[in-house]
Parts: C-alpha cells; structure tokens; sequence
C-alpha cells in the first residue's frame, strides 16, 4: 500500500473537517483553489499546510464561500477563516483531529 502525501492528507483533512460542519450537501463544488506548504525543508514534505479553498454551503447559495485553512498534521490542529467578509463577522475556529502515527 502506498502512503498518501502530506498533501493529500491536508486536503482529505480540511474537506473532513467541513463535511463534519456542513455535511456532504452543503460541500457542493468543493474546490481547493491555493495549496500552500509552511514548514518543511532539504527534501522533507511539509507536515503544516495552508489551504484555501471554496465550495456552496447549501443548495441555495448564489456564490461560493472562501476559507483559508491551517492544518497542522503534527498536533493535529485545524483553524479556519472565512475569506471574504468583514473579520468581526468570521471569527477563526479551531479544530482537533487525531494525527496518524509516523
């Protein structure tokens, strides 16, 4: 079996994390727009990553909501913003995962 790259992991991560907040529905046209490494070195994957991405909330929604994402695959922290609207109205949240063992 071939191990997914940090990468993915981000990915299938973030996607996760919002599935458990909106649920499958509300992910309509999830699409990763900006897949950023923000640690890793001399050949060593990145084990921090920032996503941004958007999707449709719900079946009615007139235009795509934007998130920037922060995933910590060591910890095994989320943090998510909203991108878009004014700060006072998209407050960060912080989410917990279980890292799988390296």
């Amino acid at each position: 079996m071939v191990a997914k790259s940090a990468s993915i992991k981000a990915i299938e991560i973030t996607r996760a994390v919002f599935e458990s907040i909106h649920g499958n529905i509300g992910l309509l046209k999830f699409n990763i727009e900006e897949l950023i490494p923000t640690n890793g070195s001399n050949g060593q994957e990145s084990k921090k990553w920032d996503v941004v991405c958007s999707f449709y909330e719900t079946l009615g929604s007139t235009s795509p909501s934007r998130y920037k994402v922060s995933v910590n695959l060591n910890d095994g922290t989320v943090t998510l913003k909203k991108i878009g609207t004014p700060s006072s109205e998209a407050p960060e949240q912080r989410f917990t995962f279980t890292p799988e063992p390296v």
